[in-house]
């Protein structure tokens, strides 16, 4: 691959050539220092190591992995939850690269089956059910609306946009994006452009049933196409990798556990022209480092990098200060619960949505028809709804997961419970909070800022990718800044 800006590189082939190929020849060795060891730093630390670069990765936490998290304690043996990332789109090309990069086996994630389980309105019934009656869950809709499922109403709402988005260049989808950015989702159903507009209840009834009712503020495009579109497309498939999704970050270490320093936070970044220094405290021992570079990547969430002292102040742009201090970071919050028995096997259960404060839960789609006990996903929320745990204590959680378990599942959860962990991304220090969504207008306020070098600091992330909210957004950056700083002079 001939050198070009990394502006006009294109998404997925020529990141598919870095990542089989390496970076092209380029300029003089460079020292390189990366904050964190989420994957969007071990990508650039991997892809600029092997162009003969020296990095160092700095990690806060004591492990690798980010956002991309499996728990295995203090759960049976084999059982495990993913705390963070826990399904990855087919469709997710540098993810898929990868996978096959690294030998790791995969496994379908059970994404959507009719034997998912509704809970809305105080009514249960079956995904197949209400798909063949969409009107067994009795919202009391306006007469149009009637007789139609929450996904066909939301697509007679979207698709004038979506047929528009889709027919266009990459050009012309940015100005698609730009030019529909002031809405947000829930103004966009009700105040619809371009197709029928939606009625309150019809807006509920989806929110609801796909899962977006806590983003009801969020950027109607970022919603779209970043979390609606992926996930509830039914041509979209689904894997997970066999034995935890942590197996993708891991199989990074043996290329670069010697550049990896954990338990380093960093607190100061200074840059000059002619390179940076950054300052870290062990949140252990309170030991402090300084390591100096000639550039370095920020691949931490800009909600983590508000607490650093970055010295000059203005060596980084007023542009980059109003995307650093304003871009949302969305809380979520996952409750895994270990029963005696997959009791949900034998009910013939798939997974559950709700309009309950557990929201959404789900089956394990590993370990099918294993004896012996069980792990499920027994509530995942976000935004909003994910704000209700927030003030409770473990005990609390417990209480009240189980209470909306047994409205679906009925007493055996109670009779079949082991052991609960519940994770709040938004109390995490390492990331405060779990992915990114745009407000209205923050992709025409300063889009093009988040991603853009600052002198010698360049930036990466899901954050700063255009997939938010999935791995491979980390991964696309991390790529990305390995061919920036790879052109760059010394």
């Amino acid at each position: 691959m001939s050198m070009k800006n990394f502006a006009d590189l294109t998404y997925p082939d020529d990141m598919i050539t870095i990542i089989r190929d390496g970076l092209p020849p380029a300029g003089p060795p460079k020292t390189v220092i990366i904050a964190g060891a989420g994957m969007a730093g071990l990508v650039s630390a991997s892809l600029l190591k092997r162009a003969g670069h020296h990095v160092i990765v700095l990690e806060a936490n004591d492990r690798p992995g980010g956002k991309v998290f499996t728990l295995r304690e203090p759960f049976a043996c084999n059982n495990y939850i993913e705390l963070g990332a826990m399904r990855i789109p087919s469709t997710h090309s540098l993810v898929v690269e990868y996978v096959k990069r690294f030998g790791l086996q995969v496994n379908q994630f059970n994404n959507s089956t009719p034997q998912d389980l509704i809970y809305v309105n105080n009514i249960l019934t079956t995904r197949q059910y209400y798909e063949q009656y969409p009107d067994v869950l009795k919202f009391p809709l306006e007469e149009w609306e009637k007789g139609q499922t929450a996904s066909e109403l939301f697509l007679s709402a979207v698709q004038p946009f979506l047929d528009l988005y889709n027919n266009s260049s990459p050009q012309e989808q940015e100005e698609l994006k730009e030019q529909f950015a002031n809405y947000s989702m829930g103004d966009y159903l009700r105040y619809n452009p371009l197709g029928p507009s939606l009625s309150p209840v019809a807006i509920r009834m989806i929110m609801v049933l796909l899962g977006i009712e806590g983003f009801p503020e969020f950027s109607f495009v970022d919603i779209l196409t970043d979390i609606i579109y992926p996930i509830f497309n039914a041509d979209t498939q689904f894997f997970e990798i066999c034995g935890g999704n942590d197996q993708l970050p891991m199989s990074f270490l043996p290329e670069l556990h010697q550049d990896i320093r954990y338990n380093h936070k960093v607190e100061r970044i200074t840059q000059t022209s002619t390179g940076v220094s950054i300052e870290t405290r062990n949140p252990r021992t309170n030991e402090r480092q300084c390591f100096t570079s000639d550039y370095s990547i920020i691949a931490m969430p800009f909600t983590v990098f508000q607490f650093i002292d970055v010295q000059p102040y203005q060596s980084i742009s007023f542009k980059k200060w109003k995307a650093i201090r304003s871009l949302p970071s969305v809380p979520a919050v996952k409750i895994g619960i270990e029963f005696k028995h997959r009791f949900w096997e034998k009910m013939n259960a798939g997974n559950a949505i709700t309009d309950l404060s557990a929201m959404f839960s789900y089956v394990p789609s590993h370990n099918e028809g294993c004896p012996g006990p069980g792990v499920l996903l027994a509530s995942y929320s976000w935004g909003q709804n994910a704000l209700l745990w927030t003030s409770l204590t473990e005990s609390d959680f417990v209480f009240y997961v189980l209470k909306d378990l047994a409205k679906i599942y009925g007493p055996v959860v109670y009779q079949q419970y082991l052991q609960a962990y519940a994770f709040d991304w938004a109390q995490n220090p390492y990331s405060a909070g779990c992915f990114t969504l745009f407000t209205p207008h923050q992709i025409n306020y300063f889009g093009d800022a988040i991603s853009t070098p600052e002198g010698r600091l360049h930036f990466a992330g899901e954050h700063t990718s255009s997939f938010h909210g999935w791995v491979e957004g980390a991964i696309e950056s991390g790529v990305r800044v390995a061919y920036e700083i790879n052109a760059r002079g010394k």
